[in-house]
């Protein structure tokens, strides 16, 4: 209903907008009340309510009498919902008449920059900046954007608007996170200004943010595609680094050519040392396609039974050179589950009992397997459902 209400808004109506708005927030208030009896939570709805009314303001034409009555209904109905408002009635105060908005639409910097240093600002800004785009206002659009700091959309509108030069020179003295440099590149991309677009993203390497490892992988394409491929390998490096995974440790091998022989013994090293929430994925795929047994292993030592499908896989490479590990390690993830009675896992249980029983039959300890085997039998008679499972082994 929010959003309904926010389409008349968009639409240029923004006091339909208000109308809908405040029939929603009233209701909201005189039923919370019993919804809260059921664990009702007025956090999420009041939050977007903030944003609509903030939205459904700046695209009204108020008189200052309907100014102030709803400055009295939203400070009413903020501490009813025991919320915050304060973004919706900075609006509702500051609408497009406040003197230092007014200079900075007309390119000049606030005359009080605290006025930027709000919670909300960046949020206020950004809605405001939809308004005037909606309106075709780019001028102004550029020099709200400029003053509030917002350099990815300040830098992308310029370089949608064709001026590449100026979008250039911005970004090379205040484009500051990797969000910025990636937002950039992709514009001038998609323009067709790739000698350009590379220069943003290569320059943007090295700045922070969470979008290092998108801008760092989509680098490496963009100058592989161009010719440059000392470029291509530098990028793809710092992607593995920052996610390693086996397709970005194949894309650095094709990058590499020739020297890969120099570059794998880096790119391993960087592996062995990450702690990346996907690093058991890459770590065990990589060391077994490279047949490096022995640090899969160690890749697995503490994983436990949520990530089995893992060490399932390095059990069965390991079991031709390292049957001796394969059984301890079997046998101490089966023997738990059988022991505690989990009967949802025993299928589990008799999964890591079949690779203990590969690695007893691979160091030829048959022998040995069939005591053990019939020392668990004897254990757990009683557990008729591990006992049905107990058949797989036979």
């Amino acid at each position: 209903m929010i959003e309904q209400a926010l389409a008349f808004a968009r639409n240029n109506d923004g006091n339909s907008a208000i109308a809908i708005l405040e029939a929603i927030t009233v209701t909201c208030i005189d039923e919370w009340d019993d919804i809260s009896d059921y664990g009702g939570d007025s956090f999420g709805i009041a939050e977007s309510l903030n944003a609509a009314w903030t939205e459904a303001i700046l695209s009204a034409e108020l008189v200052p009498a309907e100014v102030v009555d709803l400055q009295v209904n939203l400070s009413a109905w903020q501490e009813a919902l025991d919320t915050d408002f304060s973004m919706s009635l900075a609006a509702l105060q500051q609408g497009w008449t406040d003197p230092d908005l007014q200079r900075a639409l007309q390119g000049e910097d606030y005359a009080n920059p605290e006025e930027v240093d709000l919670l909300f600002a960046d949020e206020l800004a950004l809605i405001r900046l939809q308004i005037l785009d909606r309106q075709g206002r780019q001028q102004e659009y550029l020099n709200l954007a400029r003053a509030e700091g917002l350099m990815l959309q300040y830098l992308t509108r310029l370089a949608e608007m064709g001026n590449i030069d100026a979008a250039m020179t911005a970004a090379r003295s205040q484009m500051a996170t990797a969000e910025e440099a990636f937002a950039l590149a992709k514009t001038l991309r998609e323009s067709n200004h790739l000698p350009e677009a590379l220069e943003i993203a290569q320059a943007g390497l090295p700045l922070p943010g969470t979008s290092r490892y998108n801008l760092a992988s989509w680098t490496s394409e963009l100058a592989a595609g161009l010719g440059h491929q000392d470029l291509a390998l530098e990028s793809s490096q710092l992607a593995f680094e920052l996610h390693p995974s086996f397709a970005n440790y194949q894309q650095v091998a094709q990058f590499a050519s020739n020297h890969w022989d120099t570059v794998k013994p880096d790119l391993l090293k960087i592996l062995r040392q990450s702690e990346n929430w996907g690093a058991p994925n890459a770590k065990v795929d990589i060391f077994l396609h490279e047949g490096m047994i022995e640090d899969a292993m160690q890749a697995v030592r503490s994983d436990n039974y949520y990530r089995s499908e893992l060490v399932n896989r390095v059990m069965q490479a390991a079991i031709p050179t390292h049957p001796d590990w394969v059984i301890e390690s079997a046998r101490e993830r089966a023997e738990p589950i059988m022991e505690q009675g989990k009967a949802d896992r025993y299928q589990d249980a008799v999964n890591w009992l079949k690779q203990a029983k590969a690695a007893y039959l691979q160091a030829e300890q048959q022998a040995t397997w069939m005591t053990y085997f019939s020392q668990l039998k004897s254990k757990y008679s009683r557990k008729r459902k591990l006992m049905d499972l107990f058949n797989q082994l036979r």
